[in-house]
Formats: C-alpha cells, structure tokens, sequence
C-alpha cells in the first residue's frame, strides 16, 4: 500500500550509486530503508520510505533476501 500512496519508491540502483543513494536517504530522514544488492544486478534494488516507526513491528534497515 506505501508504494500506491507515494510513501513508498524501489530504485534499481547497484554499487557505488546505491551507496550515495543511501546517504542521501539518511541525511533527508527517511524512515524505512531496505537493501538488496545481491545476486543478478538487474535485480538490485534499495527500497525507501517515510513511514515512520511502527514500535515492536519495524526496524529502520531491512536486507532483503533472494
């Protein structure tokens, strides 16, 4: 539903450009940021949100597997 709403984006970004992207995350506050960068590069990808926290359900980074 976050992405719908425009809370929401997954960049295909890999490397170097994936590292400046999530610098960039952090320092503009985003909430939700989730990595990943294994496997085939077309795959690759950082997830990125303003959610907030949701205590007990929600950690700031998440690596997702596959």
């Amino acid at each position: 539903m976050t992405h719908t709403t425009g809370q929401a984006v997954d960049v295909s970004v890999t490397g170097g450009r994936a590292y400046e992207l999530l610098g960039i995350a952090l320092e503009e506050g985003l909430t939700g940021i989730g990595v990943k960068q294994k496997g085939a590069h077309k795959g690759r990808f950082l997830h990125l949100d303003d959610l907030g926290p949701i205590p007990g359900e929600r950690k700031r980074f998440r690596q997702f597997v596959g």
